[in-house]
């Protein structure tokens, strides 16, 4: 079977229920974040675009991003309302590729439960000032949440990459220039590897995890107590089936010295991407595990 090279992994959605709180704990991390930005979409494939009742703000980096997801209003849809009633935490994994359409085709043929694409678009602020405001759309192919239940998983191909990807929310006080993986836990591996292989192709093993690469970026698979082994902030904490997010900084020592200055307590250690690397426990991170390894 040969692999879709050309998915790569887009970005990470942290589910919580005050939104402003993950905001700010997010800010303290280091980040540069986007103001917020509501969202809009079609309820079902082909249906009108109306406003949603949720609301984010972006961590942008040279490759992909990591996105904060609250609600906002609970009288208007929402894909987060699910989310945040099963726990609040890392909840979507995100695809990139280049044609939603023909990438949906591709996967029904390899036997993929993946509905049609769906429009969703938001107003985001555009400029160094936020003195413009700007349309981001996207098209989303959904993976069933049955068939695929180790994650949200989405298929997006993006229409306003420049929208998004502005040059002065790409520059973080901590450093960050990538996503570089996500960790996913699963109680039944093997289940996991057949269904996750027929989107990005067969993995490969490594320290009791296995590792699906993709053009960029790669998607870890693993047990809980191969979680909690890796994991040195993992500890006294729930693992949710989207256990850990790890981002690429230019520099650690930066890294540290930031978290230092904000009192951001850090754990030093190895981790499934690199020897060298930094944890931060859920509680400093609102209800995720994030690591961080060096890029060059």
């Amino acid at each position: 079977m040969a692999v879709v090279s050309e998915l790569a992994l887009d970005h990470l959605g942290l589910a919580v229920r005050d939104l402003e709180k993950a905001r700010a704990a997010f800010a303290r991390l280091g980040f540069n974040l986007s103001s917020r930005s509501m969202h809009a979409g079609s309820v079902v494939p082909g249906g009108p675009v109306v406003p949603w009742g949720s609301g984010n703000h972006c961590a942008m980096f040279r490759r992909g991003y990591f996105e904060l997801l609250g609600l906002v209003d609970d009288a208007l849809p929402s894909n987060v309302k699910q989310m945040v009633s099963t726990y609040e935490g890392l909840h979507i994994v995100a695809l990139a590729c280049q044609s939603a359409d023909i990438m949906q085709a591709e996967l029904a043929a390899r036997g993929v439960a993946a509905a049609k694409p769906i429009t969703l678009e938001r107003d985001a602020a555009f400029g160094a000032s936020d003195e413009d405001v700007r349309r981001a759309r996207f098209r989303n192919v959904y993976l069933d949440s049955h068939d695929y239940p180790d994650a949200r998983f989405i298929v997006i191909e993006h229409d306003t990459r420049e929208v998004l990807w502005q040059q002065h929310l790409m520059l973080h006080p901590n450093g960050a220039e990538e996503l570089r993986s996500t960790y996913l836990v699963t109680n039944d591996v093997d289940s996991a590897l057949k269904r996750l292989a027929l989107v990005m192709g067969p993995p490969v093993s490594q320290n009791d995890a296995y590792r699906f690469a993709m053009a960029h970026g790669s998607i870890w698979v693993m047990t809980e107590a191969t979680m909690r082994a890796v994991s040195p902030v993992a500890n006294g904490h729930p693992v949710n089936r989207v256990g850990a997010a790890c981002i690429g900084v230019r520099s650690l020592p930066d890294l540290k010295a930031h978290l230092d200055r904000n009192d951001v307590p850090f754990v030093a250690g190895a981790s499934l991407d690199s020897d060298d690397s930094i944890w931060v426990a859920p509680t400093e991170a609102s209800h995720s595990i994030l690591v961080f390894v060096q890029t060059a």
